[in-house]
């Protein structure tokens, strides 16, 4: 496992590789902490298996995956991985787009999956839908109650 993220982006014919360091969440350092103390000695397995909540065949098996890999055997391998059914960048651009477009702007996102489904032929639930739009800050607009007249005001 490497110490970087490696991102590609292809625009036109040229292609873009950005590479970024991994960081390690609150959750990560801890796990990292109390493994280099069992490492150091200062823990023992089943100390560390209390601390962090797991059995002491997990301590063992992070205590030999930072012996491996180093300060990063503690991100699950798992992490970075895009799954494969996961909907590409550009057709949740595209949903986007289209929401932002004049005549479907402030329509209710139940109402835009259904025509996103019928007339572009999109296979994909309304709620997927709905939570591309929420990723992008889009929420279904509200209903707007009128306001009742109060005694005051119809006199």
């Amino acid at each position: 496992m490497s110490k970087y993220n490696v991102f590609t982006s292809t625009i036109g014919d040229c292609t873009v590789v950005e590479i970024k360091p991994r960081k390690l969440t609150k959750e990560e350092t801890k796990k990292l902490r109390a493994i280099r103390r069992t490492i150091m000695g200062e823990y023992n397995g089943p100390r560390a298996a209390r601390y962090l909540k797991i059995s002491t065949r997990q301590v063992r098996n992070l205590k030999s995956a930072v012996y491996a890999y180093g300060d990063y055997g503690v991100i699950h391998k798992n992490r970075f991985h895009r799954p494969p059914i996961a909907y590409s960048e550009e057709v949740r651009k595209e949903i986007v787009d289209l929401y932002r477009k004049k005549e479907n702007r402030g329509m209710l996102i139940s109402h835009f999956a259904e025509m996103l489904i019928d007339e572009f032929g999109y296979d994909m639930a309304p709620s997927t839908i709905y939570n591309i739009l929420r990723e992008n800050r889009i929420r279904s607009p509200k209903r707007h109650k009128k306001k009742r007249k109060t005694n005051n005001e119809k006199n």
